[in-house]
């Protein structure tokens, strides 16, 4: 970090997700950063609340910060892009891609936040989470090191490369798809897939820990180069009502929509379920989900909505939610609020 800290300016914000602030790699980073570090933020929260955001963009202004550099999960890297999105640095230092600040992102989970420039922040008042895309949101510079991953508890592990696994699927089959994206998802599946249950059983094998995050990186970069459909969009409605955790949901819902939509993308099912071992290359269209399912089944992660804390009676708002969402509108098979609907009530 230290080696990069002169590329972002004078004066940067270092953010860092609370259960790391105290961590070997925390001090490492800051002592790499000197006297370049003038303000810390650890205010983060699951679903990037809205107030997290503007506490970090009110202490970037108080110290007139020209580079940010954020250690964590897609909740401290979400909380790092919307300070860098709207920061406004000194003219000629600290500018990134679209204007804004400059962002390190230094990841410790799988969610990928690190590889896009999408950001989402959760308006509890409102139970809404607004997702936003901006050139701007897009790290510089991400660094990968899966020594300080070998304490990330097995449950987060476990939803947070389920996360990723999603990023894989959608972007495989996502409308307009750039036939670059599909074969590096395919190979992200790959990864994941045989990484996963290695990293839950024993976090302290740095190759899979490795693996793990190479495929979380190859998830990322998919997803960024591809529009999201049903299922991220079910689970950023379902986050904002809620408050469950993002992997959580993409663990829960992530078979009940790939049944839903294998028979519209028969070609990327069989694909897909092929990536995950699956044997689907007699085009057995239920191959993924069931593989899916059982594999959620083996993870220390809620296997339906309802052990995840979503009560009944939310199902019919998030599906009606849900069915005027853009991003539920951009799957590549046609989809209502009574479809919806049907599929929560099947993983709730």
């Amino acid at each position: 970090m230290g080696a990069e800290a002169a590329a972002l300016g004078d004066r940067i914000l270092y953010i860092c997700t609370p259960s790391l602030k105290d961590s070997a790699a925390a001090r490492q980073v800051r002592e790499s950063l000197g006297n370049r570090l003038v303000a810390e933020f650890s205010g983060v929260a699951p679903h990037v609340p809205v107030e997290a955001v503007e506490a970090a963009r009110a202490l970037a202004v108080q110290h007139r910060v020209e580079g940010v550099v954020a250690m964590g999960g897609g909740s401290a890297i979400g909380v790092g892009k919307g300070v860098a999105v709207d920061g406004t640095p000194s003219p000629g230092t600290g500018e990134g891609r679209g204007g804004g600040m400059a962002l390190v992102a230094i990841p410790t989970t799988y969610a990928g936040s690190e590889m896009t420039p999408v950001f989402g922040t959760r308006d509890a008042d409102k139970g809404v989470k607004h997702v936003r895309r901006d050139p701007a949101a897009l790290p510089s510079l991400a660094i990968y090191d899966p020594e300080i991953t070998i304490d990330l508890p097995a449950e987060i592990t476990a939803s947070t490369a389920m996360n990723a696994l999603a990023h894989c699927v959608e972007a495989c089959y996502a409308r307009d798809v750039n036939p670059v994206i599909p074969p590096v998802a395919l190979e992200g599946i790959r990864h994941i897939v045989r990484a996963l249950p290695l990293c839950v059983s024993n976090g302290h094998d740095l190759d899979a820990r490795e693996a793990l995050l190479t495929g979380a990186y190859l998830a990322a970069f998919s997803i960024a180069n591809a529009s999201m459909a049903l299922h991220h969009g079910v689970c950023h409605v379902l986050g904002g009502r809620t408050g469950v955790a993002h992997g959580v949901l993409n663990a829960v819902m992530l078979s009940h929509v790939i049944r839903f939509n294998a028979d519209a993308v028969p070609d990327a099912m069989a694909q897909i379920a092929d990536a995950m071992g699956a044997g689907a290359r007699t085009r057995d269209l239920e191959a993924a989900a069931r593989f899916v399912a059982a594999f959620v089944e083996s993870l220390p992660v809620p296997q339906r909505l309802r052990d995840a804390g979503v009560a009944a009676d939310s199902l019919d708002p998030v599906a009606n939610d849900a069915a005027n969402n853009p991003t539920v509108q951009s799957n590549p098979k046609a989809v209502n609020a009574k479809e919806i609907r049907q599929i929560l009530q099947a993983a709730w």
